[in-house]
């Protein structure tokens, strides 16, 4: 657990920067969801969004400062659940949304505002409720 998204920050990007190349981060964006102990409605998910939102950009730019050329691309969930992970550019789409997919259904996070690291095999990840 890393606490908040502003706590996520550092340490991740430091995991990132430690490669050394290019970073093209993958990113889950809720768009819609059954109700459950992290999200229970629309209003939720919109908060949600908005963090991810913040919470990518102030990645993007430490990255920069940090001199690690970085990118994103988002893609619509209907998980109550973020995915944030960093993507070698040669990994096909449709093995990152099964990948993406299994991660988010074995999270086991009942509170909001959470923050996650996981360790998969193309590199590190977030979860963020």
């Amino acid at each position: 657990k890393l606490g908040s998204l502003t706590d996520a920050v550092e340490p991740f990007a430091r995991l990132l920067s430690q490669t050394g190349r290019s970073v093209r981060l993958h990113c889950s964006i809720p768009m819609w969801s059954s109700p459950s102990d992290t999200c229970l409605d629309l209003h939720d998910l919109h908060d949600l969004r908005s963090r991810i939102l913040l919470f990518v950009h102030d990645l993007l730019e430490s990255l920069r400062s940090a001199g690690i050329p970085a990118s994103y691309r988002l893609a619509p969930s209907n998980s109550s659940l973020c995915f944030i992970c960093a993507l070698p550019t040669e990994l096909s789409a449709p093995k990152v949304r099964s990948a993406a997919v299994e991660i988010l259904q074995n999270a086991n996070i009942h509170a909001r505002e959470k923050v996650l690291l996981a360790d998969l095999e193309c590199g590190p990840a977030l979860i963020i409720s």
